[in-house]
């Protein structure tokens, strides 16, 4: 075996006993515990970004991050993960954000610590709870104050139903009395 093989084959092997042991990322809300990843293979840049391929799974705490491919940007080594490290996580295709509580679906995430947000793109759907789902293009999304903003790709009634926000309210079942 070359030395250059060699050599990727290690930094290949510390990576994946690195990615089983437990990182810390802020993308749960209210949580500091550990963060797991699964992943079908990781590769570490020159740049500090950990690139993740193949049934991405993240999990921390009760949340959890689905998607096909994912950049981790780390502010210090990505071959050595520390708590808080994560600056930013870029997951796309078939990105799912799950929450006990929601379930955002989108075709890219992407997770900004400094503002602890995460901004959902294409075919976006919110469900929360078991009965309210709301769609549209984009969805901007604050963990700190677990506010939603989510936006259409047209505007004004000409679009009917086509770009535009749609919310969906389903009926609980409960009756109105009068008195």
């Amino acid at each position: 075996m070359s030395k250059s093989k060699m050599i990727k084959c290690m930094v290949s092997t510390f990576v994946m006993i690195t990615m089983s042991m437990p990182a810390m990322a802020q993308f749960s809300p209210n949580s500091s515990g550990p963060t797991s990843i699964d992943a079908d293979s990781a590769d570490v840049s020159a740049n500090n970004i950990l690139r993740l391929k193949g049934q991405v799974d993240v999990r921390q705490g009760e949340t959890r991050i689905l998607s096909d491919a994912m950049d981790i940007y780390t502010k210090g080594s990505a071959n050595n993960i520390k708590s808080g490290d994560f600056e930013r996580v870029v997951a796309t295709g078939n990105f799912y954000y799950l929450t006990p509580d929601q379930e955002v679906r989108g075709d890219k995430g992407v997770y900004e610590s400094a503002s602890e947000t995460f901004t959902v793109t294409g075919n976006v759907i919110l469900v929360q709870g078991d009965d309210n789902v709301v769609t549209g293009e984009r969805l901007i999304y604050n963990l700190a104050t677990d506010e939603a903003r989510i936006v259409g790709t047209c505007k004004g009634r000409k679009c009917g139903r086509k770009g535009r926000v749609r919310i969906l309210i389903k009926n609980t079942g409960s009756t109105i009395t009068q008195g």
